[in-house]
């Protein structure tokens, strides 16, 4: 952000984002959040979902969901929800306590401004969760589970399995 672009400040009782002026004007507001996404969302539809979610306080969900449906997309707060633990499996780091999990700061309109974090799932090779948060406000992330398509031998589409409880 230069010194000469003022940021965009936008408050809530809990919340404060500040946005690039650049940023704030090119992004469409969105008037839905879709429940369900079967391909990737870009980098502009995830900063538009995240800086909208403020106007729209019932696209948050207050609890974690459990095995989330192919293509679910789902707003937390982070600080008040544990969505990382949605009952499914995921590839685990060589110490096998971890979850794997592939980090990257992504652009939008050429300026950094998210933060992406990639899962896999260790039975499933095709299923994966994406969770994206605006670098200037990391308490809201967006959680979109997706089983990129795929078909088993026998020509059906591959499913996630459920991991049996501990």
């Amino acid at each position: 952000m230069s010194s000469k672009e003022p940021p965009e400040v936008s408050e809530r009782s809990h919340l404060k984002v500040f946005l690039p002026r650049k940023l704030v004007e090119c992004l469409p507001k969105c008037p839905v959040l879709p429940k369900e996404q079967l391909r990737w969302n870009t980098n502009e539809e995830i900063a538009s979902y995240l800086i909208t979610f403020e106007k729209h306080d019932e696209w948050l969900s207050c609890s974690p969901k459990t095995r989330p449906q192919n293509g679910s997309v789902i707003l937390y707060n982070r600080k008040k929800v544990k969505y990382r633990k949605d009952g499914y499996c995921w590839k685990k780091r060589k110490d096998g306590k971890t979850t794997r999990e592939d980090h990257m700061k992504l652009k939008v309109q050429g300026v950094e401004c998210l933060y992406g974090c990639y899962v896999h799932s260790s039975i499933v090779p095709t299923f994966h969760r994406r969770c994206y948060w605006l670098l200037q406000n990391p308490d809201i992330v967006l959680v979109h589970y997706l089983n990129v398509p795929a078909m088993e031998e026998c020509g059906r589409p591959c499913a996630p399995r459920l991991c049996s409880p501990p």
